[in-house]
């Protein structure tokens, strides 16, 4: 922007120079036809006045003097009101100059021509430069006006460029992180995988030997038997979901109302409902219809009532379904404890949990399964000001 101040402003003027030059040539040539015409006219004995009278009406002369050769004024013309601002010294070091005047700029022209009677007279003109202040006005106004436009299509390109630059930034640290995480998904599955493997099988072992000593053991001791393959059947099960978390969705779509699902979804939690005074709270604008996979989708929603109904002790939880274009945004919204800060960024981390009794899957799942719907999850929260889940997920 600069260069191209320095170089407009250079332009300009060279171009202010160049424009003088022409009218100054101009002049010069309207000079000696005016000096030949009252040449002619002097040697036919006409007086100065009258000869005035026929150039009066020049549009840009501004002032004219008719001189005898002793340099006296025989007639003259203003339009400065009586004024005529000549000086007899300027005029006899120079034969132009340009002079300010309340008119605006004036190029003054003195030069001597003669008759055929050889007698010599002085004309002193006085043409206006207003036409050029106009079009140099006119010139600037619209340099600034370009270099207004200028800046500010500067301004707003690289304000452009420079939120372009922070969204690729922004979309590249978000693709090295799902990266990231898909290699530590990857290892971590690799590894479940193989604890499993070598865990479940003395586990069937292990269930097949409380099998056998609760057939065998006295009746007084069928109920610490059978805890105890009650427990082996728990870690076992914890071990094909942690199996199960780390496996990809197969999806099998189909359209339903989401209503029912969330009925469903809380039916399913009414153990937990009967020991606390929460109720659940649905809303929508109108009909809504998800075409996705009711088993996972029936999941994520049973995950996040679970733990809205667990950090509430009493006090509603909000379901909202609105249509938004070709998509469902989903809130659910509690009124508990809610979740610190610091901890927004680890909730969908698999096995990430401040529950005394959470495995830190649950969020995990959500999420996983949400993205395999082409949605997105966001979670608001902050310590005893509740929790608020927003889904977004395609309608159909």
């Amino acid at each position: 922007m600069i260069i191209f101040f320095i170089f407009s402003s250079l332009n300009r003027t060279q171009v202010k120079n160049k424009v003088e030059d022409l009218v100054r040539e101009q002049i010069q040539a309207t000079a000696g036809i005016l000096k030949a015409d009252m040449a002619h006219f002097l040697g036919e004995d006409y007086s100065a006045e009258d000869i005035f009278g026929h150039y009066s009406r020049e549009k840009n002369i501004y002032y004219m003097a008719l001189l005898d050769e002793k340099k006296q004024i025989l007639a003259w013309r203003s339009r400065f009101e009586g004024y005529l601002p000549l000086s007899i010294e300027t005029a006899e070091e120079k034969e132009s100059w340009i002079i300010d005047s309340p008119a605006g700029k004036i190029f003054n022209f003195f030069s001597s021509f003669s008759t055929r009677d050889s007698k010599t007279y002085f004309l002193y003109l006085g043409y206006s430069l207003n036409d050029l202040e106009i079009m140099i006005a006119h010139s600037r106004n619209n340099f600034f006006a370009i270099f207004a436009l200028f800046c500010t299509a500067g301004i707003v390109f690289f304000i452009g460029l420079y939120f372009l630059q922070n969204r690729y930034l922004a979309n590249k640290r978000e693709v090295a992180k799902h990266k990231e995480e898909k290699e530590r998904y990857r290892e971590i599955s690799a590894f479940t995988s193989g604890v499993a493997h070598e865990i479940k099988n003395p586990l069937n072992s292990l269930s097949l030997l409380f099998e056998t000593l609760h057939k065998k053991v006295p009746p007084s001791l069928h109920e610490e038997t059978s805890l105890g393959k009650a427990e082996i059947q728990k870690i076992a099960k914890i071990i094909d979901q942690f199996s199960a978390s780390l496996k990809p969705f197969k999806l099998n779509k189909k359209t339903f109302l989401f209503k029912d699902l969330v009925r469903e979804a809380w039916n399913s939690l009414s153990q937990e409902t009967q020991s606390k005074a929460v109720d659940l709270r649905y809303s929508q604008n109108s009909p809504v219809e998800l075409y996705a996979d009711v088993r996972l989708i029936n999941q994520a929603l049973y995950n996040l009532l679970r733990n809205a109904l667990e950090a509430t002790d009493a006090g509603h939880i909000f379901v909202h379904a609105v249509r938004q274009k070709k998509k469902v945004k989903i809130t659910i919204k509690d009124q508990g404890i809610g979740i610190p800060e610091q901890d927004h960024e680890n909730i969908f981390t698999p096995f990430f949990s401040r529950k005394k009794k959470g495995m830190g899957i649950g969020l995990f799942l959500t999420k996983k399964i949400i993205e395999t719907h082409e949605g997105e999850i966001k979670v608001e929260s902050s310590s005893g000001e509740g929790t608020t889940f927003s889904i977004i997920i395609p309608e159909v």
